[in-house]
C-alpha cells in the first residue's frame, strides 16, 4: 500500500496571512451546489493564536456536525477551521458523487489542513469523528507537527465481524459496482437525522475510507507515531465501526511507548456513534460534550 503514503512533504504555512489564503482556496471549492451551513467554516480571531484546532466531518455529514463545538473553543480563544471534505456538504442529499471519494482525497485534505494549521496557531489540535477520526489518526501517525491528535470512533473497518471480513471488503469492493446503501431502509430518505446529512453511503467511499484507515492500521504496528499526544474516544454501545479495530490500532501506539490517553463511554450510557452532532435524532450532547470537551482541550474529563 505503499501508494498511500503522504502524497508530498509537509508545507506548513508560514504565516497567519498564508494560512488565511490557503483557507480562502478551500472555500473557493464550496459552490452553489453546496448547503450554506456545510461550507468549510473558519473561526478566526483575526490573528495567529495560541492554540488552533482542526475538526473533520463523518462520513456523509458537513462541517455543520460541529456547529457548536467550533464555537466552544473559538469561545476559549482558538482559531477554528472545519473543512468540508470532498462530495459532501450538497443540497442534494441523494448525490451519487460521494461514491467518487477516495483515500487520496482525504489524505491531501488532511496533510493540507495540518499544514494551513501551523499558521493559525502554536499548539495544534488535529480532531475528527468516524471518516474524520481515520484523518485524525493519519496525522497521529505521521504528522510530528500536531501537539495533539483526537480520534472519535475512527471508521477504519466493519462492524462486529472479524477484521478479515472488513479486509476483504476493503480489497474486493473497489473492484465491483457500487451500491448506496441506505442508513435506515425502512425509511430511506425519510430517515430523522441531520437534514445537512446523506441518508445513504456509498461502498466505494466507504472502502476508500478503510483503505486509508488500513494504512494507519498497519503502521501502528510497526513505526511509533510521530504526533505528541494521542488521544482515542469511543462508545461500546457503537454498532458503526470495529471498535476491535481500533483497540489493536491504540495497543499499536502504546507499544511504541507514544502518549496515548483513552476513553470510552460505557455501554448502558447509550452513546450512538455520531456523537458529536447536536441534530442527530440520537444525540446526548449534554452527557457526551461534557467528557470529549476537555479530551480535545488535553483536560482532565469530568466524571
Amino acid at each position: 500500500m505503499a501508494q498511500l503514503a503522504s502524497t508530498r512533504s509537509p508545507r506548513p504555512a508560514a504565516t497567519y496571512t498564508e494560512a488565511v489564503q490557503r483557507i480562502q482556496t478551500l472555500q473557493a471549492l464550496d459552490g452553489p451546489e453546496i448547503r450554506e451551513n456545510s461550507y468549510t467554516q473558519f473561526l478566526t480571531h483575526g490573528d495567529k493564536t495560541a492554540k488552533t484546532i482542526v475538526f473533520y466531518h463523518g462520513y456523509t455529514n458537513a462541517p455543520a456536525q460541529y456547529v457548536l463545538l467550533g464555537k466552544e473553543f473559538y469561545d476559549r480563544g482558538y482559531n477554528v477551521l472545519i473543512p468540508r471534505i470532498s462530495y459532501h456538504g450538497y443540497k442534494d442529499v441523494l448525490t451519487k458523487d460521494q461514491a467518487k471519494l477516495t483515500a487520496t482525497d482525504l489524505i491531501e485534505l488532511t496533510e493540507e489542513t495540518v499544514d494551513i494549521a501551523q499558521g493559525l496557531g502554536d499548539q495544534v489540535t488535529i480532531c475528527g469523528l468516524s471518516m474524520g477520526g481515520v484523518m485524525a489518526a493519519w496525522a497521529a501517525q505521521y504528522r510530528n507537527d500536531v501537539d495533539r491528535a483526537v480520534g472519535m470512533a475512527p471508521s477504519a473497518g466493519l462492524p462486529i465481524v472479524p477484521i478479515w471480513v472488513s479486509t476483504l471488503f476493503r480489497k474486493t469492493v473497489p473492484h465491483l459496482p457500487n451500491l448506496f446503501i441506505w442508513w435506515d431502509p425502512r425509511v430511506k430518505d425519510k430517515v430523522d437525522g441531520p437534514p445537512h446529512g446523506y441518508p445513504r453511503f456509498s461502498t466505494h467511499g466507504l472502502a476508500q475510507i478503510f483503505i486509508m484507515g488500513r494504512r494507519v492500521f498497519d503502521d501502528s504496528k510497526r513505526v511509533p507515531p510521530t504526533a505528541k499526544q494521542i488521544v482515542s474516544i469511543t462508545s461500546a454501545f457503537d454498532t458503526a465501526v470495529s471498535l476491535k479495530l481500533i483497540y489493536k490500532m491504540v495497543d499499536g501506539w502504546k507499544a511504541h511507548g507514544a502518549n496515548v490517553t483513552t476513553y470510552e463511554f460505557p455501554k448502558e450510557q447509550k452513546v450512538w456513534h455520531d456523537m458529536i452532532d447536536p441534530t442527530q435524532s440520537t444525540q446526548q450532547i449534554d452527557l457526551v460534550y461534557p467528557v470529549v470537551i476537555p479530551l480535545i482541550a488535553g483536560d482532565s474529563p469530568k466524571a
